[in-house]
């Protein structure tokens, strides 16, 4: 989805390499995601990030973040790295942690 020319308007390489920008969420959520996942819910895409390792750099100033269309987010993760596909199957799922209710049963 980063590399793809048709997405380019909504997500891409910083200049670096080291983290990727999602510009324009509304528009990005209604036209990219339903085309690469089972939903174009904004939320769900930076939860699974999350879960991956991803973490957010903040980019929008705290006044803008209530409108979709002018929000930018950045995630970074040591092991996405532009023209670096070799270390994409480093970039596991984390395990979850468990239940600390669940000691001692």
């Amino acid at each position: 989805m980063i590399n793809d020319p048709k997405s380019q308007l909504f997500i891409a390489w910083t200049d670096l390499g080291t983290s990727f920008v999602v510009s324009n969420v509304g528009e990005f959520s209604r036209s990219i995601l339903g085309s690469h996942f089972k939903h174009n819910n904004f939320s769900s895409f930076v939860r699974q990030l999350n879960m991956y390792g991803f973490h957010k750099i903040n980019r929008t100033p705290r006044a803008q973040r209530t409108s979709t269309t002018s929000q930018t987010w950045e995630f970074s993760h040591p092991k996405f790295l532009r023209a670096r596909p070799d270390l994409l199957d480093a970039i596991k799922r984390k395990a979850l942690e468990p239940d600390p209710r669940e000691r001692g049963r």
